[in-house]
């Protein structure tokens, strides 16, 4: 249980310091308000000019950056209700195939002498046909120990950092086999497809590995990139909420700004856009948070600058999510409809898009889930007279279910 009242007495001891960060924001927020019109009312010729010295300035402005001077595409559908709404995305996507694979996991406990795990990844096909049409299914995959070990110090060890990549796998895997069956498919592929990644193409968090994993994120990667452009199937990793900060890293590369760790893209975009609104396509151009290292994306082969992203305002009141789009699909001159089959979705799904969010409720697995799998566990081990030894807490857990 908690104690409202020593909460409360933390929170006035420690007032001044919530104070202080919300003024700092503040005023960074000003500052870089201030520098992002100037940076509207350059060319990107100019921009190119002015960063080309630095091998990484957080992003790169494409053709499209010349014709946005207001740094925002709008929308020009006007909906006067969300029937009217509803009826422009069924349209949209009516016979586009849209899918998209979400997954969760089960990691080793401390209770079982012998670690067990497991990944589960779903997948939603929606072939959008009036009669309706759609395909809804999941894989499941137990991780034995050896799925679980690393090498440490010397040492083998068992760490929940395989889990995250063994779904991580899984997801890339289920996402390039969808690919290939829709693009096999004539009825699939009637109009252009779309692939939707619930997560950034541009995998930052693996900086922080350990090399052999970090290699093997990239791998997967490409992998799915280069499903994508061979399959000619549009790709797009969606960030619902996104702190990234590569636009604005490139305006304190243009302009001398002081850094702000307080400063993300997309509230710096945010007052600029309306419903269905979207910032021109930049070029990710990323480096490390770690100054000492390379950026992940060097490592991308010939996706080193070819991931564009942009942001496209998906609920009146928030700030907008972030689309990140390997390039081809924008040289292609796809890009503006892939974006509304993108609305459609969000449309379609409240505010967030709908086959994402039919994948991510399929995949889900809960606290009762994971217990009746250890439960599981523990029957098999008893049934192969495996020597599982399980603490009394542990026992006492999974004989209540």
């Amino acid at each position: 249980m908690i104690f409202r009242d020593k909460i409360f007495a933390q929170l006035q001891a420690k007032q001044a310091g919530f104070r202080n960060y919300n003024d700092n924001a503040r005023s960074d927020a000003q500052v870089y308000a201030e520098a992002l019109a100037k940076f509207a009312a350059l060319s990107s010729a100019e921009i190119q000019r002015s960063v080309a010295h630095l091998p990484t300035p957080g992003a790169l402005p494409t053709e499209e950056f010349d014709a946005a001077p207001t740094l925002c595409f709008r929308f020009p559908q006007d909906f006067h209700n969300h029937e009217n709404a509803r009826h422009w995305a069924a349209e949209a996507l009516l016979h586009h195939t849209t899918f998209a694979a979400d997954g969760s996991q089960i990691l080793p406990v401390k209770e079982f002498s012998i670690p067990v795990a497991a990944v589960q990844v779903a997948w939603f096909i929606n072939a959008h046909t009036r009669a309706g049409s759609y395909v809804k299914d999941a894989d499941f995959q137990v991780l034995a120990p050896d799925d679980l070990m690393i090498e440490f110090n010397g040492e083998r060890i068992v760490s929940e950092s395989q889990v995250n990549l063994k779904r991580f796998a899984l997801e890339i895997t289920t996402l390039c086999r969808l690919m290939q069956q829709i693009a096999a498919d004539p009825k699939l592929f009637e109009k252009r497809p779309l692939a939707l990644f619930d997560s950034s193409l541009v995998i930052s968090f693996v900086d922080r590995l350990q090399e052999d994993q970090r290699m093997e994120y990239t791998s997967l990667v490409l992998q799915l990139l280069r499903c994508s452009e061979e399959t000619r199937v549009p790709l797009v990793g969606y960030v619902d909420t996104s702190y990234a900060r590569d636009l604005t890293h490139l305006l304190e590369n243009c302009f001398s700004l002081r850094e702000s760790d307080k400063i993300h893209d997309a509230q710096l975009v945010n007052d600029g856009l309306k419903w269905g609104d979207r910032t021109p396509l930049f070029v990710c151009a990323r480096g490390s948070a770690d100054k000492k290292q390379q950026g992940v994306l060097e490592s991308f082969a010939e996706y080193r600058r070819g991931i564009g992203f942009t942001y496209l305002k998906t609920h009146s009141s928030l700030p907008p999510a972030r689309l990140e789009i390997p390039l081809w699909i924008h040289k292609a001159g796809w890009l503006d409809e892939v974006l509304d089959l993108i609305r459609a979705e969000v449309i379609v799904g409240n505010g967030y898009p709908y086959v994402l969010e039919t994948a991510d409720a399929a995949a889900v697995i809960t606290a009762r889930d994971r217990d009746a799998f250890y439960a599981i566990f523990q029957k098999f081990a008893d049934d192969q007279k495996i020597d599982l030894r399980i603490s009394q807490k542990a026992v006492s857990k999974f004989r209540r279910r």
